[in-house]
């Protein structure tokens, strides 16, 4: 673990292996712990993985915390880090923030992965949400035993997500939430030209029913659909998760980018 001073604050960021980056993004109260098993892909590739803005062991935002600042947040940090393009991820509600970065900064981007990703909040996902935003406010501790419990199955995987819950900054936390409750980029899906892997859990249908979005506006779309799974599968699901991005990776993005660059010289 090492920290990076991004916008004067201080990031705590794994960075492991070589070979194409992939930056992985985690959702609002949750840190880069929930993604404890895609360090096994650092044996084929630089995985990159942070606290973003107030989560875990990195500094809280003193302003509003918005998409934008979340995108600049990573611009910065990928700077910080000599990261000329990555391939990003963005689990759940930081599927706003990479769907926005691959907007706004297309020249740094080899290709998305937006695991249980959409591209605006509808329907019983609007209510998913006002719900963890009100249990934020009045009952943050149970929000937080939720989140642990719905992620670790086991008892060490509950523990290393309790480290990163517990510390998070409770307004930063509630701004992303809100932040991405309000984000759209539904217009704006076309702007995206890399390949793009979307990978959904088949049991949470409120939130698979994007699937058509995506493959009606998305230029590059690629589905992947895990069988007997909820939302969280790059922790419940992560062989199966690793897998096809390891997959979508040497198919779609390494015979496109023969030569990628991974550190600024």
């Amino acid at each position: 673990m090492s920290v990076q001073l991004v916008l004067d604050r201080k990031i705590s960021v794994e960075d492991k292996g070589e070979g194409i980056p992939i930056v992985f993004l985690h959702p609002p109260g949750l840190g880069k712990s929930v993604f404890m098993y895609q360090s096994h892909l650092s044996s084929s590739y630089r995985i990159i993985t942070y606290d973003m803005c107030g989560h875990g062991f990195s500094d809280p935002a003193n302003g509003q915390v918005t998409i934008e600042s979340l995108t600049e947040e990573l611009l910065r940090l990928l700077d910080q880090l000599q990261v000329e393009k990555a391939v990003i991820c963005g689990y759940s509600a930081a599927g706003s923030v990479v769907q926005h970065f691959a907007i706004t900064h297309p020249e740094r981007v080899l290709g998305l992965i937006l695991s249980g990703g959409f591209p605006y909040v509808k329907t019983f996902l609007k209510a998913e949400f006002l719900a963890g935003m009100k249990l934020l406010e009045f009952s943050p501790a149970l929000l937080s035993k939720i989140l642990v419990i719905s992620h670790g199955k086991k008892k060490e995987e509950q523990e290393l997500l309790w480290k990163t819950v517990r510390k998070t900054n409770r307004k930063n936390w509630y701004d992303f939430y809100q932040a991405s409750y309000t984000y759209s980029c539904l217009d704006q899906l076309s702007r995206i030209t890399v390949p793009v892997l979307v990978i959904y859990g088949d049991r949470v249908v409120h939130i698979k029913i994007f699937e058509e979005v995506y493959r009606h506006h998305l230029q590059q779309p690629h589905i992947a659909i895990v069988k007997n799974a909820f939302h969280e599968v790059p922790i419940r699901k992560w062989n199966i998760f690793n897998q096809l991005v390891h997959e979508f990776i040497s198919s779609k993005i390494r015979c496109r980018n023969i030569f990628p660059v991974n550190r600024i010289q």
